[in-house]
């Protein structure tokens, strides 16, 4: 029978095996809910109920006790302290969109999280508000390390970057590009040029085989690329180049 968990750790890795050193699928935030598929060994095979995504995460990153969050982070990520003092070390950090709860204590401009420690209050917001622009989310994470798999400031991949910030909106979003792709995001574009599109504009989702990326204008993307290792705006036409049929689909939100 399956059984709902809580991820209780920073982040969890999302595995394809359950093997520590397996290659990461994805990432599950701080305050996310699975749904159990399996049981084997240290490991549990989930369902990510925001997302639908699967893969096995260790059982110590996973609490049976479900918190329902009440604010998320909308930092790429934010220290999270003992006491209610920015003098004192952090205990630990979370990262953008992760949910948590409060328990109503406010002090210095801190508030205190649902089982202890303390978070800056500028640092989140309720849980149902959204943020404006899918582009301005993603524009936090300029220059973030990429990170196959990652979902986090630590570093993320494309679709990662994509699908953060259109839930960060309120809207679902598939994990992977591939799916992002079949997905009804937004109004679908025809492609006139793969190799030079025309038309497109702020904020349209572009798609490549096998990669995806935000337009900043009608000339250059927003995108997390293993080709350089980071987050960065690059021009549309060079990133044609190196993806094989160019721009196969865009969306406009």
């Amino acid at each position: 029978m399956a059984k709902k968990f809580q991820v209780v750790t920073r982040s969890a890795p999302l595995l394809a095996t359950p093997d520590a050193q397996e290659p990461l699928a994805s990432e599950l935030l701080y305050g996310e809910v699975v749904e159990t598929i399996a049981h084997n060994g240290d490991f549990l095979k989930c369902r990510n109920l925001r997302d639908g995504y699967e893969g096995f995460v260790a059982k110590s990153s996973l609490s049976d006790e479900i918190i329902d969050p009440t604010h998320k982070i909308i930092r790429p990520h934010s220290n999270i302290y003992a006491e209610p003092d920015y003098k004192t070390q952090p205990i630990t950090h979370l990262s953008f969109l992760s949910g948590l709860a409060l328990s109503g204590e406010e002090e210095d401009g801190f508030v205190e999280i649902e089982g202890g420690g303390w978070i800056w209050g500028a640092d989140i917001q309720e849980i149902d508000e959204k943020g404006a622009s899918p582009l301005g989310t993603a524009q936090l994470f300029l220059g973030v390390p990429y990170l196959w798999g990652g979902k986090t400031s630590r570093g993320l991949d494309c679709s990662a970057l994509v699908q953060l910030a259109l839930q960060h909106t309120g809207a679902d979003c598939p994990r992977d590009s591939k799916d992002q792709a079949k997905a009804k995001l937004g109004e679908r574009l025809e492609i006139d040029e793969p190799r030079n599109p025309s038309g497109l504009k702020t904020g349209d989702i572009v798609f490549f085989k096998g990669h995806v990326g935000i337009m900043v204008d009608n000339a250059q993307i927003l995108n997390a690329t293993a080709r350089s290792m980071d987050v960065r705006v690059e021009k549309l036409a060079d990133i044609t180049q190196h993806y094989e049929g160019g721009v196969l689909s865009a969306f406009r939100l």
